[in-house]
C-alpha cells in the first residue's frame, strides 16, 4: 500500500472514530537515564519535585507507601490519566490522594514528575538517588 492510500484509510478511520492511537507511554519516553542513576534535567526537576510533594504518601522512590506504587501504576494508565489525577485527585479503595490544582509548584512540574516517574516505571532507573546528568 502506498503512503497516500495508507494516510487516505487512516483519515477514514480516524473521522469515523474507528482509530484509536496509542497512549503516549507507549510512543516515547520523556527522560534519559544515563550512567545507571544520572537523569536528564527536566526528570531530575521531577525527581526533587516529587519528593517534596509526592514522597510522603508513594515512598521515597515511588515504591508505594500510603498511597500506590507509582513505577507499577505508570504502567497501567496513560500520562493524560496520571495529569488529570494530579490535578484532580483520586478516591480509591483505601484512602485518598489530594488534587494539587491548587498549587501552581506542582501543576507547573508535573510534566517533570511524570518524566521521573515513568523512568522508574520503565526500569530504567532503580530505586536508587537519582544525580542530574553533566
Amino acid at each position: 500500500m502506498k503512503l497516500r492510500e495508507l494516510m487516505t484509510v487512516m483519515l477514514c478511520l480516524s473521522a469515523t472514530g474507528l482509530m484509536t492511537s496509542l497512549p503516549l507511554q507507549a510512543q516515547e519516553r520523556p527522560y534519559t537515564v544515563t550512567n545507571g542513576n544520572q537523569l536528564d534535567a527536566d526528570s531530575y526537576k521531577g525527581f526533587k519535585l516529587y519528593r517534596n510533594w509526592c514522597a510522603r504518601c508513594h515512598g521515597t522512590y515511588g515504591q508505594g507507601l500510603a498511597g500506590p506504587n507509582l513505577a507499577q501504576s505508570l504502567n497501567k494508565i496513560s500520562r493524560d490519566e496520571f495529569m488529570t489525577t494530579v490535578a484532580d485527585g483520586k478516591t480509591g479503595t483505601i484512602g485518598s490522594m489530594p488534587a494539587w490544582k491548587a498549587n501552581p509548584g506542582v501543576m507547573e512540574g508535573r510534566e517533570y514528575i511524570y518524566s521521573y516517574l515513568k523512568a522508574r516505571a520503565d526500569g530504567a532507573i532503580g530505586e536508587v538517588k537519582p544525580e542530574k546528568a553533566k
